[in-house]
């Protein structure tokens, strides 16, 4: 499957291909939209993001190019938007057959994570596995270290699975996670994977005996570091 990107800002491209590479999408970037619209018909793409902050005129052409000969279960149309999008904007964009609005703001994992939620209503993913989630053997400990949120006391233990998007914690001692309630932030984690230690923030969505986590945000490139070290261990990455 392949997400066409409309936009100026050159390092988008590497952010979605980080993120929706691992899940089996391939990511094309364009930052002229004339010659987007050329190739649309070519390249086909399932799912076309443009920045309408970038261009602002632009985006009602490639909309309606694309609704010409695709419907909106064929491919799906997301504009990126910000505060100046007006009422009068939206409802253009309703009439020409857009999916859905998105912020512009596309950073962290939860941003990403948001975006692929929504993407999934109106296009079947790529087969999603366990081909693309570590499951480390005896010999790899991928630990976790972090201050619980409440008691602010040291918890130590290992990932019994990891992907891009969060993991599995199993804590040394199971008391340690006790009062560790779902929705909590986990701040300022160490994770410990194969050569990479990465700074991270994290959500816990459940917890019982292991917190299952969702990443939200990593230091520098501690999401490239974490897809790097995958490479080497996950054949489909």
């Amino acid at each position: 499957m392949i997400i066409m990107l409309v936009a100026e800002d050159a390092a988008l491209k590497s952010r979605f291909t980080s993120f929706f590479g691992p899940l089996g999408y391939d990511v094309i970037q364009y930052s002229h939209p004339l010659k987007a619209m050329d190739n649309l018909d070519e390249i086909a793409p399932d799912v076309v993001i443009c920045q309408t902050l970038d261009y602002p005129r632009h985006w009602k052409l490639i909309v309606k190019h694309i609704r010409e000969t695709r419907e909106r279960d064929d491919a799906v149309v997301i504009l990126g938007v910000d505060d100046s999008f007006d009422t009068d904007e939206v409802n253009k964009a309703a009439f020409l057959g857009v999916n859905l609005l998105y912020p512009e703001r596309l950073e962290t994992i939860e941003d990403f994570r948001e975006l692929d939620d929504r993407i999934s209503r109106y296009k079947a993913p790529p087969k999603r596995s366990h081909a693309f989630t570590w499951i480390p053997g005896e010999e790899e400990r991928i630990s976790f270290i972090f201050l619980h949120p409440v008691e602010f006391r040291m918890i130590s233990g290992r990932l019994t699975e990891l992907s891009p998007a969060g993991g599995i914690f199993r804590p040394d001692d199971p008391g340690d996670i006790a009062g560790i309630d779902i929705g909590a932030l986990i701040d300022g984690g160490s994770l410990r994977a194969g050569e990479s230690l990465l700074s991270i923030k994290a959500r816990v969505i459940r917890n019982s005996g292991t917190l299952s986590l969702a990443f939200v945000e990593f230091a520098d490139d501690g999401f490239q570091n974490l897809i790097d070290e995958m490479s080497l261990r996950v054949a489909s990455i």
